[in-house]
């Protein structure tokens, strides 16, 4: 045998013990393996942390004016605090002032227009007047011919003048004007109208999702100097406050690892050992997180706890814990250990792997996990 194989037995009667070495050649009949819905794939480090904790920090300074209680549970969408109330309140009256002025400039623009409306009726009605008369004039035989010219020139001129006049007096213009007046004048007040809701909306904060509100200790020592029910001045980065919901809990692993990223999310399991009673905790997962710090994005696979071991997980929030993944399966396969199997070929253990292997021994299964202690097989007769 290579010096390879030689180095493959060796690891391998580390793994197994000694006492492998003295096993029988003979691999154990596929049919005494058990069966079992999930392999266990190793360990990791996960934290276990309340379903919904969000801290909530100053995006610059300024003055905050907080509308609920230290440890007082919100509801979804809640508003707790407001950020600079006195700009927003006079962002809010000049809005009210601007609404009143953008009305009486309406106002004033539909009676300008009315206005010059009339005033181009009147000047047609003075200009189709001269040009009557100048036409009767142009018919008086006693004219010189350079007085007949001049008048044809005037009424020229005056046709030119009715024609626009005309135009200017048109309803349908007229309407077009008025609607471009209006339609420039809602404009306007809309524009402000949303600049104030977009500032009024960045200024509340509310409570992504119902929990406990705990006070930022920054806040909590600002307030303190400040009349009750003062806003409190805030420097840009200061916790104002963390919204905890603490009747749901989950766990939350690094996705980093080769171990957790070669199995489909959606058959990751894992369980943890609850530090007070013992028990063992499952974790399904649930989601992918992803953190962006700036330098490089984090991913985080996040595990449900059943709700029957959340006091368990509530004493041991916000540590590290070891936890045991497994990968789980639609339905039952056949768990074989690696020890029971090592020495029955190990030549072909050592050119094919533990797939060749189990190929070899038992001809026409399939595997479908291999984890660090047992193989999941598909049994021989699986449809």
């Amino acid at each position: 045998m290579s010096g390879i194989g030689n180095n493959r037995l060796a690891l391998l009667a580390v793994l197994c013990g000694i006492s492998c070495l003295a096993r029988a050649a003979d691999a154990p009949p596929f049919d005494s393996f058990r069966e079992a819905e999930r392999l266990w794939m190793g360990m990791e480090e996960g934290v276990i942390r309340p379903a919904s904790y969000a801290q909530i920090r100053a995006e610059s300074e300024g003055y905050v004016a907080l509308h609920a209680g230290d440890r007082m549970m919100l509801e979804k969408g809640e508003h707790w605090a407001t950020i600079d109330p006195e700009q927003v309140d006079i962002e809010r009256r000049a809005l009210e002032v601007d609404e009143s002025k953008q009305q009486q400039s309406l106002e004033k623009g539909r009676e300008d227009l009315q206005a010059a409306r009339l005033r181009s009726t009147l000047e047609l009605h003075e200009a189709q007047s001269k040009r009557e008369a100048l036409a009767d004039a142009s018919g008086d035989a006693e004219l010189s011919e350079v007085f007949r010219r001049r008048v044809g020139e005037a009424i020229k001129k005056l046709d030119e003048q009715i024609s626009v006049l005309k135009k200017k007096i048109d309803p349908a213009l007229h309407e077009r004007d008025l609607r471009l007046l209006e339609e420039d004048n809602a404009l306007q007040l809309s524009r402000k109208q949303k600049q104030f809701v977009a500032l009024e909306k960045r200024s509340r904060l509310v409570s992504a999702s119902a929990g406990e509100l705990r006070i930022g200790a920054p806040l909590k020592e600002k307030l303190a100097e400040v009349e009750p029910g003062e806003p409190a001045w805030m420097n840009s980065g200061d916790l104002l406050g963390t919204i905890v919901d603490d009747r749901h809990y989950e766990i939350s692993v690094a996705a980093a690892g080769p171990l957790l990223s070669e199995i489909p999310h959606e058959q990751l399991l894992i369980l943890i050992q609850d530090s007070q009673s013992g028990k063992l905790i499952t974790g399904e997962y649930n989601r992918t997180e992803e953190i962006d710090s700036g330098r490089e994005i984090a991913r985080n696979f996040i595990f449900t706890i059943p709700d029957g071991s959340v006091e368990g997980a509530r004493q041991a929030q916000g540590t590290r814990n070891l936890v045991h993944v497994y990968r789980k399966f639609p339905r039952p396969y056949k768990i074989i250990f690696k020890k029971d199997i090592a020495f029955s070929a190990p030549e072909v253990l050592d050119a094919a792997g533990w797939d060749g292997l189990v190929e070899h021994l038992y001809p026409g299964t399939k595997v479908i996990q291999v984890g660090p202690q047992t193989i999941a097989v598909e049994p021989k007769d699986a449809s």
